[in-house]
């Protein structure tokens, strides 16, 4: 599983003093119509009971600007002190959304399913908003990376 490289995601969700959020990659778009994305949370995760009962989160996409926040949102710190660092504001429905993140998808869970450890909560995107830089962090082999562009003499023909 550390062969497959994702860019890192910051899941967030709660209202107002109750906002909470994880470390993930385990985020993938299901579909384009509705847009419709999955996110993989393990049941022993703090947000997790939040997003069973309250129906939304938002997927924060990080940028390489973002690589302090990883260690903050994979324990460093607990409930609402995660959100002392970084450019967090209010989205829709109260949601916490990093305003400069790669891009932040506000959705409303629509279907939950069970799988071993984990719960898969399927959203539909409700509002995106996006950054006008592209530089996404990823995480491959267990460490944060960056996406370099291929230059037109390493794509095979």
């Amino acid at each position: 599983m550390r062969r497959l490289a994702t860019t890192v995601s910051l899941i967030t969700a709660g209202e107002a003093e109750n906002w909470t959020g994880m470390a993930a990659t385990a985020v993938m778009s299901v579909c384009a119509d509705p847009p419709t994305l999955l996110i993989a949370v393990n049941r022993s995760a703090s947000i997790h009971s939040i997003l069973r009962v309250g129906g939304n989160f938002c997927v924060n996409l990080l940028s390489e600007r973002h690589q302090d926040l990883i260690a903050i949102f994979s324990g460093g710190r607990k409930g609402a002190d995660r959100f002392k660092d970084g450019a967090w504001t209010t989205g829709a429905r109260g949601l916490p959304l990093l305003s400069d993140a790669l891009a932040s998808f506000q959705c409303r869970v629509e279907t939950i399913v069970e799988a071993g450890t984990h719960t898969l909560f399927l959203g539909i995107v409700e509002q995106v908003n996006q950054h006008s830089v592209f530089d996404p962090l990823l995480w491959a082999d267990g460490a944060p990376a960056a996406l370099r562009p291929l230059q037109a003499t390493e794509i095979k023909e």
